[in-house]
């Protein structure tokens, strides 16, 4: 086979593998398989050892990490289990249900999970913290790109994240190079 040849074949192959994956991802989201839920819990909790929020987000130097699961929870119980004996960064950390309205309590949150099912009422809920010292996540289709910081991509234990990397830091946060190292933006 001459280099072309196969230079060609490499490149269809390429092609194939980025359309598989790119149909996976509308595939269902990673949080319908218990896998999923478990594999999302790990690095909801990983999360807070990679991140640092300023001083003052913080009541006390004992004051969990306060995470919001925004809309449905969906975990479904996996997470609150998860995180009951974890600590990071000598904090422990607490699991709230809170409306998709309710902006006011998510301000007061370190992380928010955004569990919405379009990006429209995504970007809502991003717009209004935006600037805010709380970390975004969910797992819409695209969640970074719309201005989230962080958002899972994949399924069942195949998880990588996209990291916003200027929302994060527009909102005062500051990420280790580990977190950004397993972005795939």
């Amino acid at each position: 086979m001459n280099q072309t040849y196969v230079r060609l074949l490499k490149a269809m192959s390429l092609v194939l593998s980025l359309a598989l994956f790119a149909g996976n991802a509308s595939a269902d989201p990673i949080s319908s398989s218990e896998v999923g839920k478990r594999t999302m819990s790990k690095f909801m909790i990983n999360l807070a050892k990679f991140v640092t929020w300023p001083d003052n987000k913080f009541a006390g130097e004992t004051e969990p990490y306060k995470y919001c699961l925004m809309g449905d929870d969906p975990f479904t119980g996996v997470l609150d289990s998860a995180v009951s004996d974890q600590q990071a960064k000598s904090r422990e950390f607490s699991v709230t249900k809170i409306d998709l309205s309710d902006l006011e309590t998510a301000k007061s949150c370190h992380v928010v999970f955004v569990n919405v099912p379009s990006a429209d009422q995504a970007t809502a809920v991003i717009d209004s913290l935006a600037g805010l010292p709380v970390l975004t996540v969910g797992e819409v289709e695209q969640f970074a790109q719309y201005g989230g910081m962080v958002g899972f991509i994949g399924e069942g234990r195949k998880v990588a994240l996209a990291v916003n990397q200027k929302r994060l830091e527009d909102a005062g946060l500051k990420a280790s190079s580990r977190l950004y190292r397993a972005s795939s933006m």
